[in-house]
């Protein structure tokens, strides 16, 4: 699945980033988007791009184009 299919406020692990150019690819590792990272989209922006999602514990705005490259897993929830 990628995070372009997931829904607001559901937390995702990122297992890969796929088809992407170089300067895309840098840009998502200088947020910290990178293997393994906790991603949750939280908010829609009024013109629905960028979106902001927490990132392990940052807020940021990331372009939805980028979504379908992000591929995830979810997040088990255990108590």
């Amino acid at each position: 699945m990628t995070l372009e299919e997931v829904a607001l406020n559901r937390a995702v692990k990122v297992e890969e980033i796929q088809g992407l150019g170089e300067k895309d690819i840098a840009c998502l590792l200088g947020m910290g988007i990178r293997l393994g990272v906790s991603v949750t989209k939280v908010i829609a922006t009024p013109l629905k791009d960028p979106v902001e999602c927490l990132v392990g514990s940052q807020l940021l705005a990331v372009e939805k184009r980028l979504f379908k490259h992000i591929h995830v897993k979810e997040v088990s929830r255990s108590a």
